[in-house]
């Protein structure tokens, strides 16, 4: 093995739409809102987040991924908690 391949070993491309499966739990940040459901984005992943109401734009919230389509690059989740403030709210 040569040092190149050894420096690189491990390494991988990160996509800009990342998948996920249900039940996995994340922590997003919230966009945006229609009243009742929120909007957040993971790269150029579109989650739906289900309970998520105006109090938690901008704010950081745990997420249970409840659905989840590759091809699009969309999902729902179910809001857990808020755990944390956005550095940009004051």
């Amino acid at each position: 093995m040569s040092l190149f391949s050894k420096y690189l070993e491990g390494w991988r491309f990160r996509s800009s739409e990342p998948t996920f499966e249900p039940g996995d739990e994340i922590s997003v940040f919230v966009a945006e809102t229609n009243g009742t459901d929120g909007r957040a984005y993971v790269g150029d992943t579109r989650l739906t987040v289900e309970g998520a109401g105006p109090e938690t734009v901008e704010k950081r919230v745990r997420v249970r991924v409840t659905e989840f389509d590759d091809s699009s690059a969309t999902g729902r989740g179910e809001l857990l908690e808020v755990v944390g403030e956005s550095s940009y709210t004051g």
